[in-house]
């Protein structure tokens, strides 16, 4: 299941989106927030089909070098370490992600460059050397290269995080948490599995998922009115048309989640949307809104608007 920080950022974006865009429905909104949340799958298949794309990359100017009428002993007998590393095979082989890439017609056809640009970095990176000349090397030997190249390549490359852009502009805030879950996809793969072995993981419950932001979106923009007044109301040093328009969503969409939402317990609420808080507005805005909601919510359990249960989340 994905993050569901990733969704709170998307329901973030389209309440901006909606408060500040005349004419549009709630319904057209929440359109875009659907879309929004499900293309992020194409992104984590995005970034395993680059991994393969490099390898294959890899395995195209060896078999040019071979070929070479004047090639030398080195060029036809190269180290092919990389081009067979198992755990980057079980990916390209696997039915399931095959699957989806035709499927969903997820390609990097017209971002080849990148994957030039990506191949060239990575054999002059130490990671790589290091990989390449150990004497022998076992299956984690390899599944680390492919970490690696995760960490230390992709996610630090503003080359292909550009390129993702271009295709969808939400990607661009669904890069890092998208990379985190493929890394641990691969790091918690097997020598075992086959081509048809299910080791992806399902980046969100289509059911629970977007019911959540559903009724998340919905909720703040009916809720909003109301729940700015609650927050006008601790914020005795600040007037409420001087607070900056994502601090009121993020303090709108919160005091929502914690009214509607009985499973999900007060804290991580509070702990999501102050993360949230501190890449989306300004330096002091976390300090602000903690100190704002904290008041909320003692004022909603006072009000008996916060209900939670299941076990550990009675108070």
């Amino acid at each position: 299941m994905t993050s569901r920080r990733l969704i709170r950022i998307k329901v973030l974006q389209l309440l901006y989106s909606y408060t500040k865009k005349e004419g549009v429905t709630i319904t057209e909104v929440e359109r875009d927030l659907f879309k929004s949340i499900t293309k992020s799958t194409d992104l984590y298949y995005h970034v395993f089909l680059l991994i393969t794309e490099i390898q294959r990359r890899a395995f195209l100017k060896i078999d040019a070098a071979r070929n070479r009428k004047l090639a030398s002993q080195r060029e036809l007998n190269p180290n092919t370490r990389f081009i067979d590393n198992p755990v980057i095979n079980q990916i390209a082989n696997n039915r399931k992600f095959k699957t989806y890439v035709s499927t969903n017609l997820v390609s990097l056809n017209e971002c080849q460059d990148v994957v030039a640009l990506l191949h060239d970095r990575m054999m002059e990176m130490d990671f790589f050397k290091l990989y390449m000349s150990k004497p022998s090397v076992t299956y984690e030997d390899h599944k680390k290269l492919v970490l690696d190249m995760i960490t230390e390549l992709i996610a630090e490359d503003e080359d292909f995080d550009q390129a993702m852009e271009e295709k969808n502009i939400f990607w661009n805030d669904d890069f890092e948490l998208v990379l985190s879950i493929v890394y641990k996809t691969v790091k918690n793969m097997k020598e075992s599995y086959s081509e048809d072995t299910v080791f992806f993981i399902s980046l969100y419950n289509e059911e629970e998922d977007l019911s959540f932001a559903k009724t998340l979106f919905r909720k703040s923009i009916l809720d909003m009115k109301e729940n700015l007044e609650l927050v006008d109301q601790f914020t005795t040093n600040w007037e409420l048309d001087r607070i900056s328009d994502m601090d009121k969503l993020i303090m709108d969409a919160a005091i929502c989640e914690l009214k509607y939402f009985p499973s999900i317990p007060v804290k991580v609420t509070l702990d999501e949307y102050i993360e949230i808080s501190k890449n989306y507005c300004s330096p002091k805005s976390s300090g602000f809104i903690n100190g704002v909601l904290d008041k909320t919510v003692a004022l909603l359990k006072e009000k008996n608007e916060i209900r939670k249960v299941g076990r550990g989340l009675m108070e």
